[in-house]
C-alpha cells in the first residue's frame, strides 16, 4: 500500500528508470535532480549508510562532475564508460524487502486509488516521457511493454477519461502512450503539481487533483 503522493511518485519514476538486481533497488538517471528526489525518499525510509552512489563518466565527458555528490551519499564508485555521451548516476539501496515491495506494487498499480494516480503518472513522466516544445502537443510517456502502456491508459481513462492512444513504434522496440492535444494541457498541469521535470521547463498554473 502506497503510503503517500510521494510514494506514489517514486514508483511512478522506479517503474520508468528503476535499478534493480537480485537484492538491489534503486534509480539510474542522467538527471541529477531526480537522482536527488529518489535520495530524499530513500532516506525517509533508512539511515544515510546504507545508501550507495554509482556515477558512470564518458571518457569523453562532457560536462563536469558534480563537486557536491559526496554530501548525498558516504560510498561513490566512479566508472569510465565508452559509449555514454552524458555523465549518469544510480542511486541504490541493498534491501530485499524494499525490492519485494515496489515489486509488488508495480505488479498492481492498476488497482491504484484515484488520488495515486497523477502523482505516479508525474513519476513515470519524469523517467520516461517528453512533450513538444508549446507543451500542447506530443505529449507521451514511453514503455517497453504493452502491458504496463495499457495499464496506465486504463488509469487515465478512470480518473478523468482523458482521450489517448498507444502506438508501437517497432524499430525502437517500445510503445508509447500519446495523450490527446485536447487533453494535453488539463494533464499537464495535473501532473506538473508533482512533476519535477515540468516544474523546471515551465512552471504553469496548477489545478486541484480531486
Amino acid at each position: 500500500m502506497l503510503r503517500s503522493n510521494e510514494e506514489a511518485y517514486i514508483l511512478g519514476l522506479w517503474c520508468a528508470d528503476g535499478y534493480h538486481r537480485t537484492s538491489s533497488f534503486g534509480l539510474s538517471n542522467i538527471n541529477l535532480a531526480l537522482i536527488k528526489r529518489f535520495r530524499k525518499y530513500l532516506l525517509s525510509v533508512m539511515p544515510k549508510e546504507r545508501l550507495r552512489l554509482r556515477v558512470y563518466i564518458p571518457l569523453r565527458c562532457h560536462g563536469e562532475v558534480p563537486t557536491d555528490l559526496k554530501e548525498m551519499c558516504d560510498k561513490i564508485s566512479y566508472l569510465k564508460v565508452r559509449k555514454a555521451a552524458h555523465i549518469a548516476y544510480q542511486i541504490y539501496v541493498n534491501s530485499r524487502p524494499m525490492l519485494r515491495n515496489f515489486r509488488e506494487l508495480r505488479k498492481n498499480s492498476g488497482k491504484l486509488s484515484e488520488t495515486k494516480i497523477i502523482p505516479y503518472l508525474a513519476g513515470r513522466f519524469d523517467g520516461d516521457g517528453s512533450v513538444g516544445k508549446d507543451f500542447r502537443r506530443d505529449m507521451r510517456i514511453v514503455y517497453s511493454n504493452s502491458e504496463e502502456a495499457e495499464n496506465d491508459k486504463n488509469l487515465l481513462a478512470k480518473i478523468r477519461n482523458y482521450k489517448t492512444k498507444i502506438y508501437y513504434y517497432k524499430n525502437a522496440k517500445t510503445y508509447c502512450l500519446y495523450v490527446s492535444r485536447y487533453d494535453t494541457k488539463n494533464f499537464f498541469r495535473e501532473i506538473s503539481l508533482f512533476s519535477s521535470i515540468l516544474k523546471s521547463l515551465c512552471p504553469v498554473e496548477t489545478v486541484s487533483v480531486v
